[in-house]
């Protein structure tokens, strides 16, 4: 049976209210049939109410978007997964010789590239931006080896967008309309902002819920495209390319998009996260999760983050159900967290494990954990407060308009490994794990939403 979209619309209109969020659209494939709603306003300036219509930025779902393209060329001949990026982009440079001449496209499409992952400076709005950001990342330096842990990256999907580029001769705005958008009938999906004025736009918003305002900042570097930064859609675009998905490559319009065998690869486990992180593993850019604990990955999607917006797609493909949550602000974070859980109850018979909780009774000795940590994003000090570790996030310069400035976030340990800290103005708890030896018995990494810092 379809999903009740009365329910939808009940539900969206109850959470925007309770976590703060400005607008939101929802859709759900469920019982062979497509569900919609949206609540909420699309800018608190205008008022303009959101709809099904409306365009959300969708973030870093357009990760799966830039593997499936990489995908599709690999299946033609013109991509491999495990040979050197160096093969089609002789001239890829970082600012490590050897990791440069190691890195390969599954290390990009898996975040093992080991690359600093956050870096939007902007190589401009000309059609040759990802080439120029391509070769902007020679002042890279690495987090970690390639291959050695997983760190989310960023730049490594624009690095794998110029493989798109240069393999397939047209750019990745070109490939990812003419080879998916026209093929799945979502002509409404755009990578461009003049793309995107043909139809009802939401804008970000900053600051905690109750204490909102619209971002100054509209988009990301639209150089930083193929990772993210600037595509809009409709909650509903999103679910069609997840259909497709769990249709073994075909497209809901009969059209074949990818072989069943690069879906499969999408779908296979390359990496496996740290216990207690919000992802339990990584495919080719598709997120992974076993929620009922039979050490098989059921529940396959991912998240998206803009400035001032957040997106979640997730679907199932053993009964059939696909949800994707456009949002603009607020505590979106909470409201996917409960609709999710409600939504694939009702449709899919399944939900996400209870989340983890700390252990009160645990004591850890403090030496290995406090000192700094840091990547391009930002620096977190983590010091002791009273027996108990405090970590405080300071956004670099770049990146303060996107944070909202530096945030104190008290730990409670989970285990030896995993503490738990909630930013302020969210209600969930975020994990932090700190990880390998710096030789002095000290963390050598603190992973943080889902990206390593490294000691400095």
């Amino acid at each position: 049976m379809p999903y009740p979209a009365i329910r939808l619309k009940d539900m969206l209109d109850e959470g925007i209210r309770r976590y703060g969020v400005p607008g939101a659209s929802l859709a759900v494939w469920a019982g062979n049939a497509l569900s919609e709603a949206a609540a909420g306003v699309c800018n608190i300036e205008t008022g303009v109410p959101a709809t099904p219509d409306t365009l959300f930025q969708i973030g870093s779902i357009t990760k799966l978007y830039s593997a499936a393209l990489a995908m599709q060329l690999v299946e033609e001949g013109k991509l491999s997964l495990d040979a050197p990026v160096r093969n089609v982009l002789p001239d890829f440079k970082l600012k490590d010789e050897s990791a440069s001449a190691r890195v390969t496209l599954r290390h990009l499409l898996t975040h093992t590239s080991g690359i600093m992952g956050d870096f939007f400076q902007d190589a401009g709005r000309g059609e040759d931006r990802v080439a120029k950001f391509t070769a902007m990342m020679a002042a890279l330096e690495q987090v970690h080896e390639p291959g050695e842990m997983f760190s989310y990256c960023n730049t490594g999907f624009v690095a794998a967008g110029r493989m798109i580029e240069v393999s397939n001769g047209m750019t990745w705005d070109k490939a990812i309309r003419q080879r998916l958008a026209k093929p799945l009938d979502t002509p409404s999906f755009s990578t461009l902002p003049e793309q995107a004025m043909r139809y009802q736009t939401a804008i970000g918003h900053l600051g905690s819920p109750g204490k909102l305002f619209v971002t100054p900042i509209a988009y990301l570097a639209a150089s930083n495209g193929p990772a993210g930064a600037t595509p809009m859609a409709m909650a509903r675009d999103v679910v069609t390319f997840m259909r497709m998905m769990m249709a073994g490559g075909v497209a809901a319009n009969g059209n074949r998009v990818l072989s069943a065998e690069s879906v499969q690869a999408m779908h296979n486990m390359n990496v496996v996260c740290p216990r207690g992180m919000n992802i339990d593993a990584i495919g080719l850019a598709t997120f992974m999760w076993d929620w009922d604990g039979d050490g098989r990955y059921e529940i396959f999607g991912h998240d998206g983050s803009t400035i001032g917006q957040a997106a979640w797609a997730r679907y199932h493909p053993a009964s059939g159900t696909a949800f994707c949550l456009l949002t603009n602000g607020g505590n979106g974070k909470a409201l996917a967290d409960r609709l999710i859980r409600e939504i694939f109850s009702d449709a899919a018979g399944i939900v996400p494990p209870a989340p983890t909780k700390p252990d009160a009774t645990l004591t850890v000795a403090p030496a290995r954990y406090v000192g700094r940590y840091a990547n391009t994003m930002e620096e977190i000090e983590v010091s002791e407060e009273g027996g108990k570790l405090v970590a405080t996030v300071t956004p670099a310069p770049d990146y303060a308009v996107m944070s909202g400035g530096p945030k104190r976030i008290p730990l409670e340990p989970v285990s030896a490994e995993l503490f738990l800290g909630v930013p302020p103005g969210m209600t969930l708890p975020q994990s932090w794990h700190f990880l390998g030896d710096d030789g002095m018995g000290r963390a050598r990494w603190l992973h943080s939403g889902v990206r390593a810092h490294k000691r400095v």
